[in-house]
C-alpha cells in the first residue's frame, strides 16, 4: 500500500485493573486516573514518538524508524522510561511490534462536529499487540518484544522466545518476552 510507513507500535497496560474495579473500590478508578495524569505529564518528553495516546488503563505509543539501529534504540528508550514511570504508579506490560502504519486520510475541518480524531498507530502492529498480550499472558511477563526490534536492539537474552502468528499474513514471528527489563 502506498504511503506506508515503518514503525513501532507500542501498548502499556495495567495489570489486575479488572479485578481491582470487579472489589468495587475506587482503588481502580484513582489508579486509572493518576495513569492519565502520568501520561499527560510525561508525553512531552517522549520525543521519538509521534503519537501517545491513552484510555482507561492503557497507552498506545506511535514511532516511526528507519533501518537503523539508533532509531529502534531511541523509541524503545522513550518506551522504557515511559514505563517505569507507570510502574511507579501500578504494575503493567508492555508490547513492541515492528510495523507500518497507514497514512492519515485527508484532513476534512476541524471545525466539523463530532470531532474526528485519526490514530495513526492504529494499524495491523496494534492489532497485533493484542494478539500478543492475549497469547502470551500466561507468562506474566514484563516485555513481551518483536523479534524484529530485538535485532536492532540490544537486550540481555530473554526469558521466553515464543512463535506467534501475526498479521498481515498469520505468519510465525519470534516474541520475545522478558520479566523486569528487557535490558
Amino acid at each position: 500500500m502506498k504511503g506506508l510507513r515503518d514503525c513501532i507500535v507500542s501498548f502499556i497496560d495495567l495489570n489486575n485493573i479488572g479485578n481491582i474495579l470487579s472489589q468495587r473500590s475506587k482503588k481502580g478508578v484513582r489508579i486509572m486516573h493518576g495513569l492519565h495524569q502520568l501520561v499527560s505529564k510525561h508525553a512531552h518528553a517522549l520525543t521519538a514518538h509521534e503519537e501517545v495516546c491513552f484510555w482507561q488503563d492503557s497507552v498506545l505509543l506511535l514511532a516511526f524508524v528507519d533501518e537503523r539501529a539508533e532509531s529502534f534504540s531511541r523509541v524503545m528508550d522513550d518506551v522504557k522510561r515511559l514505563k517505569e514511570a507507570i510502574e511507579g504508579l501500578h504494575p503493567c506490560h508492555a508490547v513492541c511490534v515492528k510495523g507500518q502504519a497507514f497514512p492519515a486520510p485527508a484532513v476534512r475541518s476541524r471545525k466539523a462536529k463530532p470531532r474526528a480524531i485519526y490514530l495513526s498507530a492504529s494499524s495491523l502492529a496494534f492489532s497485533n499487540c493484542f494478539k500478543i498480550e492475549h497469547e502470551l499472558k500466561k507468562y506474566r511477563a514484563d516485555w513481551y518484544i518483536d523479534s524484529r526490534i530485538t535485532t536492532k536492539v540490544n537486550t540481555r537474552k530473554p526469558d521466553h522466545s515464543v512463535p506467534v502468528k501475526l498479521l498481515p499474513k498469520n505468519l510465525p514471528r519470534t516474541i520475545h518476552v522478558f520479566k523486569n527489563s528487557f535490558l
